[in-house]
């Protein structure tokens, strides 16, 4: 489907660039007790495009709001819990009554096939360069349940935002005509509006624009007259804090607001609101704006200081980028389910925050959208990062020159626990980019916002632009950096600037290339890591050899230390590798690569020299507790207490080392010794991997080794088991959009010595080639594995395919979501050479793999040798996967099943049935082909245990009594590893 609706015509003359512009009149009528409104638009509409139109393309976003099949509802599906499949008829929205007039003349019109919050109007007189038409219309919205998305209410508090039908914008692209999404921001014409709001008298209301209205004005300076008072109270925790709403009033009020140089005009309305008033005196023009907050009683303590955070977050953004152009800037307190904001011209609606750093944090961010969505209006909806991630910089800039001692990140994470080393605001888009970086699962910059993944539109969009321009402004020093941006700023400001506008204006005003930044970091998911080679002494000084490890050719900053860890700072350009410092080489103690971490390295433990060390490059190891950062000047060795316990080795203690920090390293270790209480001998687990980061068509190579050791017999001490499993995977894609397909190749061997006691022991090798396809939509998913695999013990072995379809469809019942599970099974024997003793082993399973049958133990099984008892009823979902511990129809030479696994619609959602039917190869002297059928009901949470009770079982050739040794027939999973490395690699992906 597509999001964005580009309808391309002649474009040669529309080289120049142009601009439309609207102007509205619009009166609109709350009413509270139906949650609607009614209202009248009218607006003139200006061709100042060099090209005729005969359409007009209309925006009717409540639509979005109205069914399932919305472009909303289907976003919403995959990213956010359905929540409009599974809303209530009374929460879902809606636009109608409207009645499209052109110059008072009816007119043609009709919904966009695919999208129901699009309208296109068909003009009689198609509509010249220069000239202006009127159209006008009434309309009626149903407010929505404001748990859904932007627009809505909350009991009787109301966000009206993209309320009111407006044209799409016509640029040099065509038509820019998109269905409202909730991932994925806005796109609209500047132009003037004159609005008038009727309502309940005892609303407050803020919104964008001028009010105009003398008796609210007054209205207004008495709420903040009594707010002041209130509050006192409030913080005194003296006042009731009910969240009930007062009755209505039974006067209604209208109050009219006017503003130009606008895109669109939001209000919000709430009758328990308290309001306070201040102002802030611009840096440059020195006008005053004035600030308004409005907030509920029950948030007083959190909003307390709402005013400083208006006047801080305008002077601040105005000092870096040019003054805000409107008399009034205004904070609410949305009441809104979800925590975070969203802007409008003038006005800002804040969601729940845990505390006043978080709240100033929103704030500041959502006001600074003024400039950056606001004045400069560039397309969000395509190129996002324009203006979610340049407003993410001036946010990390204003916590860094606010609070330069911050430790925001290392507070978040753990309450400042876990050896985090006081990271700060701008780590923690630093950290969450470079995170999913390093594991290839980023996506480029300059990507449609609908096609990012959740995790991606948040850690790439917001925080890698963030991240790249702090590093540019490193570069360039602020003194540049701002009046580039402020060149930018009064270019564009009011205008629609595209990327290609940006580099331009700071390629102009800085004289650099900027191609490392708009072509490496913004187009494409390419990585930095500068390595500091060598320091050397030169007649002509102290001579710094670079090298690029990475994939961007970007500016280098070098710190050398000298005297009283005085520090020369020396940048490289793009391409330069060799530096001459004019501090002397003996003054010389170290020589960093950016010591602020400024530059989005992948890698920073390469960024080091020390003189004083006998390996100048190499840090010291340093031991801390559980988890950390990786630091340039330690080597971080994470330690904590390590607990297992199985069959045979009883309760295990020991020691895990690692290295998995913030950020993942290429190369990550994990050592887990452990000393069995049971044998007295030593146990645990070891994983090593290297990962590769390649561009195009592959994401993600990881080349690695596990290594596990176990006992394997009761009271029996040296029997025990050690095996190394190689293995090399791929993760497949372009990593330029959300994908619903993700391909993934793991070819793995392993070699296992089995330890028998006394000098006795055998080895097993083998190996297997992977290929897993996952396939991901809202309503259904899949993952279909197809294998090869050879194993040999002694002078047995086996060699075999099989192939299995996983399917899960989801289904609702009331307000409860539900799955059906369908596995189809198919493995076949291509070539086998098995004595009859070891047959049970090397077996199709038809009822899921047994300890014993883990041929290349990629499950931890507590009664891994246990072929009766408790333990051997524990099963692993491979192979046939009937629900049940029966074991008849295993056999050597191919094997065939379906299986269907339903969650009841019943609460809690633990309880299902199953049914499950296969064909085998009798193991027997026949050879024929029996069939066998089961059928119970399970327990079942979540992915981790299960337990399976068959009711019906049988078959053609089966014999035996399902209810005589019923416990036998009782299946159950423990999956301790739920999700293994390339699951992860697809569940982060989606």
């Amino acid at each position: 489907m597509k999001k964005l609706i580009l309808l391309f015509l002649p474009f040669c003359a529309l080289s120049q660039y142009f601009q439309q512009d609207v102007s509205y009149q619009i009166e609109v009528k709350l009413d509270d007790k139906n949650h609607t409104l009614s209202g009248f638009e009218s607006f003139t509409y200006k061709n100042n495009s060099p090209q005729t139109l005969d359409v007009i393309y209309m925006h009717v976003w409540p639509n979005a709001y109205k069914n399932k099949e919305t472009a909303l509802a289907q976003q919403l599906k995959r990213n956010d819990g359905n929540k409009i499949a599974k809303a209530e008829a009374k929460d879902l929205g809606f636009i109608d009554s409207l009645d499209f007039k052109v110059n008072g003349n009816q007119v043609k019109w009709e919904y966009d096939p695919e999208h129901i919050d699009i309208v296109v109007l068909y003009l009689v007189n198609p509509l010249a360069p220069g000239q202006q038409i009127q159209i006008s219309t009434p309309f009626k919205v149903k407010i929505p349940s404001g748990s859904l998305s932007r627009l809505g209410h909350i009991g009787q508090s109301y966000q009206i935002t993209q309320w009111y039908p407006k044209p799409a914008v016509y640029d040099q692209n065509g038509w820019n005509a998109m269905p409202y999404l909730n991932q994925g921001e806005f796109y609209s014409e500047f132009g003037s509006f004159d609005v008038k709001i009727t309502l309940p008298s005892n609303y407050v209301v803020g919104a964008t624009g001028e009010l105009q209205t003398e008796s609210e004005v007054a209205f207004l300076q008495t709420k903040v007259a009594e707010s002041k008072k209130k509050l006192e109270k409030l913080l005194k925790e003296e006042t009731d804090r009910s969240k009930n709403f007062p009755e209505s009033a039974s006067t209604w009020k209208t109050i009219q607001y006017k503003q130009d140089r606008v895109h669109d005009f939001a209000w919000f309305a709430d009758k328990r609101f308290l309001v306070l008033q201040g102002e802030v005196v611009l840096p440059h023009s020195k006008d005053t704006v004035t600030t308004w907050a409005m907030f509920t009683p029950q948030n007083a303590k959190l909003w307390a200081n709402a005013l400083e955070y208006l006047h801080d977050g305008t002077y601040y953004y105005s000092l870096w980028n040019g003054d805000y152009p409107y008399k009034h800037v205004t904070a609410i307190d949305g009441t809104i389910s979800a925590g975070g904001g969203m802007e409008y011209p003038m006005i800002t609606v804040i969601g729940n925050s845990s505390n006043q750093e978080a709240l100033e944090v929103v704030i500041v961010h959502e006001v600074g959208h003024n400039w950056f969505y606001g004045i400069l209006g560039s397309n969000e909806r395509v190129h996002g990062w324009m203006d979610e991630g340049l407003n993410t910089l001036n946010e990390m800039r204003y916590v860094q020159t606010k609070y330069p001692d911050n430790t925001l990140f290392s507070d978040m994470v753990g309450g400042g626990r876990f050896h985090l080393n006081d990271l700060d605001h701008h780590d923690s888009g630093d950290i969450m980019y470079r995170s999913l970086a390093s594991l290839g699962l980023d996506q480029p910059l300059e990507t449609h916002s609908d096609d990012f993944s959740s995790f991606n539109y948040g850690a790439i969009m917001y925080q890698k632009t963030g991240v790249i321009f702090f590093y540019l402004m490193d570069y360039l020093g602020a003194e540049k950096f701002d009046a580039a941006m402020s060149a930018y700023y009064q270019q564009w400001k009011f205008k629609h600037p595209q990327p290609a506008d940006l580099r331009k204006v700071l390629e102009a005003e800085t004289g650099k290339n900027l191609s490392w930044l708009f072509e490496d970091l913004i187009q494409t998911t390419d990585y930095i890591d500068y390595k500091l080679k060598s320091v050397q002494i030169a007649k002509t000084g102290t001579v710094i050899k670079l090298a690029n490890k990475g994939q961007v050719d970007g500016p280098v900053e070098v710190n050398i230390y000298g005297p009283d860890n005085k520090v020369e700072t020396v940048w490289a350009e793009p391409g330069q590798y060799t530096l001459t410092a004019q501090t002397p080489y003996a003054s010389i103690s170290k020589v960093e690569i950016d010591r602020y971490n400024d530059i989005p390295e992948l890698n920073r433990q390469n960024n080091l020299w020390v003189k004083d060390q006998t390996f100048h490059n190499l840090e010291p190891i340093k031991f801390e507790f559980l988890l950390g950062d990786h630091q340039k000047d330690q080597t971080a060795v994470f330690w904590t207490p390590m607990l297992g316990g199985n069959a045979y080795d009883g309760l295990m203690a020991g020691i895990t080392l690692h290295n998995i920090g913030l950020a993942p390293k290429k190369f990550t270790y994990l050592v887990s010794p452990m000393l069995s209480t049971s044998r007295l001998r030593p146990a645990g687990i070891a994983e090593f991997s290297y990962q590769i980061l390649p561009t195009k068509t592959i994401e993600l190579m990881r080349l690695g080794l596990s290594v596990k050791s176990f006992g394997t017999q009761r009271d029996v001490k040296d029997n025990y088991f050690i095996a190394f499993s190689p293995y090399f995977s791929i993760n497949f894609g372009d990593g330029k959009a959300r994908h619903a397909f993700h391909h993934d190749l793991l070819l793995q061997g392993i070699h296992k010595r089995n330890a028998l006691g006394g000098n006795l022991s055998h080895n097993d090798q083998g190996a297997f080639v992977q290929l897993t396809t996952n396939y991901r939509k809202p309503a259904y998913k899949a993952q279909w594995i197809n294998r090869y695999e050879y194993f040999k013990t002694g002078d047995e072995f086996i060699s075999r395919i099989w192939t299995n379809l996983n399917q899960t469809f989801a289904f609702r019942v009331g307000k409860m979501d539900r799955n059906v599970i369908l596995n189809l099974f198919g493995g076949y024997t291509l070539n086998d050479q098995i004595s009859i003793l070891s047959g049970d082993r090397f077996f199709w399973s038809m009822n899921g793999l047994q300890g014993q049958q883990d041929l290349f133990l990629e499950d931890y099984n507590f009664g891994r040798s246990d072929v009766s008892g408790f333990w051997s009823q524990q099963r692993m979902d491979r192979h046939g996967q009937f629900h049940t511990g029966n074991s008849a129809g295993s056999n050597i030479n191919w094997l065939s099943t379906a299986t269907v696994y339903a969650q009841l619609p019943v609460k809690p959602n633990i309880l299902g049935i199953f049914a499950d039917f296969g064909l085998a190869r009798d193991a027997g002297a026949s050879q024929t082909v029996d069939s066998y059928y089961n059928a119970g009901v399970a327990l079942r949470f979540g992915k981790v245990f299960g337990v399976y009770f068959p009711l019906v079982y049988g078959g053609n050739n089966y014999t035996g009594e399902l209810f005589t040794n019923y416990a036998q027939n009782i299946r159950f999973t423990l999956r301790i590893n739920p999700v293994n490395r390339l699951s992860l690699h697809a569940l982060l992906n989606s």
